[in-house]
């Protein structure tokens, strides 16, 4: 896929320009790599783009300098980030190509890699090159390209077939009025996921149609060839499993972490074999596995031909795009369509089969164009339809005799609380007295919303009323029933078994924590079954991205919420 990295402090460049083969002989025998290569269109602003990149330029491209003249490109010496690592990797099955294959079939796979790698920096410049103006960076404009040396490596750390490149892009564009400046890294970052599914899909293509090869099934941007056995993908993936038990011994799983992992068991890379013993090992240790060469050539023979996207794109339904959010934007359709299509296809044809599709009936448009450096946001006419029917029937349901608690058993509930806030008493008493089918209940991190939600149970169940409890994350499940005494799953489970015929109790409570994070389906799906009161709890102004909008905040607009915003959990300013 493609990571990205940040490159700051002094010398930046040595890990890149040390990996460099001293000469076109310690290349082929394996004692480094290729000479980095000029990437972006923004050289050819500079200098002529073909040729090789030596020290010097890839040390001024860092400093902010002109690799030619040594001249400021803007203000250098404001900038503590010099340039981004954008590094694309190729799936491990196609690295086993690269490594066990005969010299025919490494340059084939080299010369898709490398295509496959300008292609998708190609839209990362279209899409993600913008620097900023003006005061506190207010004015957005467009680069004109990115400048960048690109770095192609055959090897993991760990010393197994991995082909990759570093595109080293320098921290600097010149702007359409012709200003030089810092990048907008944001956007960058915005669109690294869209980035790394084009290019698994452009090297898909490039190689189904040099080689004849098949692939497995699509997912999360990426497939490996068909029929290399799994043994042998995970035999050539050490590095992986170095980072994965570093991770397991620390018990941590999120991205940050394994962002860490890399860095700490990262070592340096063994460049004494020579490559033609390199690749005469990892031969060997394939053949053990069951992948010999004769394996490798039936399977570039039994190829299938290249499947063309569909001809009626505009009929083409995704539903991935709203299976768990009520919006997506044009990142989000590229995803789509690279997945769509197993045997690859160009960036160029995703994207243009992606804004034919936005331009159909099948997606409606959100918002204007007034910030052309934000992806616009769609939704499609069934979730609208749903998203309808949800507000519809919430509002039916609102002023109804549901879940009430009599004045006394509230009290009592309340009494035993006395170190409650005011606006935790009026969440309690909103909850428990209202009678509405469909509350919201709006609240920042640490305004004590889970506390006035056991001080509701007590009440509800001092009532003879049964409360449920559901979250996305089983840590918030956990956290919701420890604290509050309400027997809570995930919404998954919860999903699982209402779908296989089990039913909550009649004139019960439903209590749907982290509902900001839920999707439109999920909620319209429990609202469903939750034929007494649905209680959503979260905070829509704390959604990623890629959840903008969805049920709570659209249901918060039309029914109100109740407002939780004193934060009760820090005692310091």
């Amino acid at each position: 896929m493609l990571s990205i990295g940040r490159l700051s402090g002094p010398d930046s460049e040595r890990y890149y320009l040390d990996q460099v083969a001293r000469g076109r002989e310690d290349y082929y025998a394996g004692r480094g790599e290729m000479p980095g290569t000029w990437a972006g269109s923004g050289v050819d602003l500079l200098m002529e783009a073909d040729g090789e990149v030596t020290p010097s330029q890839f040390s001024a491209l860092l400093a902010g300098q002109s690799p030619i003249t040594g001249e400021p490109l803007g203000a250098a010496s404001e900038r503590t980030v010099h340039g981004f690592d954008l590094t694309f990797r190729a799936p491990k099955s196609v690295s086993v190509f690269y490594g066990v294959g005969d010299a025919d079939l490494a340059d084939a796979v080299r010369v898709a890699h490398d295509a496959a790698v300008i292609d998708a920096l190609g839209y990362l410049e279209r899409s993600a090159c913008w620097t900023r103006r003006g005061k506190g960076g207010r004015e957005f404009v467009r680069g004109r390209g990115f400048i960048g040396a690109a770095f192609r490596h055959r090897t993991s750390r760990a010393g197994d077939p991995l082909l990759h490149t570093h595109v080293v892009v320098g921290n600097v564009t010149q702007g359409l009025d012709g200003r030089w400046s810092s990048l907008d890294s944001r956007q960058l970052y915005r669109h690294a996921k869209t980035a790394g599914y084009l290019y698994q899909a452009s090297l898909r293509t490039q190689l189904t149609d040099s080689l004849g090869i098949d692939w497995e099934t699509v997912r999360n941007g990426t497939a490996d060839i068909s029929g290399v056995p799994r043994g042998v993908i995970e035999h050539f993936s050490k590095r992986r499993a170095e980072i994965l038990e570093y991770l397991a011994e620390r018990g941590e799983h999120s991205a940050r972490a394994a962002q860490i992992a890399t860095l700490q068991t990262r070592q340096p890379k063994d460049e004494c074999l020579p490559l033609d013993r390199l690749r005469a090992d990892w031969r060997a240790r394939a053949a053990e596995h069951g992948f010999d060469p004769a394996e490798l050539d039936r399977l570039v023979s039994l190829g299938l031909p290249r499947l063309e996207l569909p001809h009626l794109v505009e009929r083409t339904r995704l539903p991935q795009l709203t299976a768990e959010s009520s919006t997506f934007d044009r990142r989000d359709v590229l995803q789509a369509w690279a997945e769509h299509h197993r045997t690859g296809a160009d960036v160029s044809t995703l994207e243009q089969a992606t804004d034919t599709w936005l331009a159909s009936a099948q997606a409606l448009p959100l918002e204007d164009e007034s910030k052309p450096h934000i992806p616009r946001r769609y939704s499609t006419p069934e979730m609208l339809e749903l998203e309808t029917e949800l507000v519809d029937g919430s509002r039916v349901r609102q002023g109804g005799d549901v879940a009430k608690v009599p004045g006394r058993e509230l009290d009592d509930a309340l009494t035993e609380r006395p170190d409650l806030g005011d606006e935790q008493v009026a969440m309690v008493r909103s909850l428990t007295t209202s009678g509405d089918g469909v509350q919201v209940v709006r609240a920042a991190a640490g305004t004590g919303k889970i506390y006035a939600l056991d001080a509701a149970r007590e009440a509800w169940q001092r009532e003879g009323i049964t409360v449920y409890g559901c979250a996305l994350s089983a840590r918030a499940a956990i956290e919701l029933q420890e604290q509050t005494g309400i027997q809570t799953t995930t919404i998954a489970r919860l999903q699982l078994d209402l779908r296989h015929g089990h039913h909550l109790a009649a004139d019960s409570v439903l209590v749907v924590d982290e509902a900001g994070m839920v999707g439109t389906r999920a909620i319209a799906e429990l609202a469903e079954h939750a034929d007494a009161k649905l209680v959503l709890c979260g905070d829509d102004r704390q959604l990623p991205e890629i959840e903008a909008g969805g049920a709570l905040h659209g249901l918060a607009g039309r029914l109100g919420a109740i407002e939780m915003r004193e934060v009760r959990r820090q005692e310091h300013a």
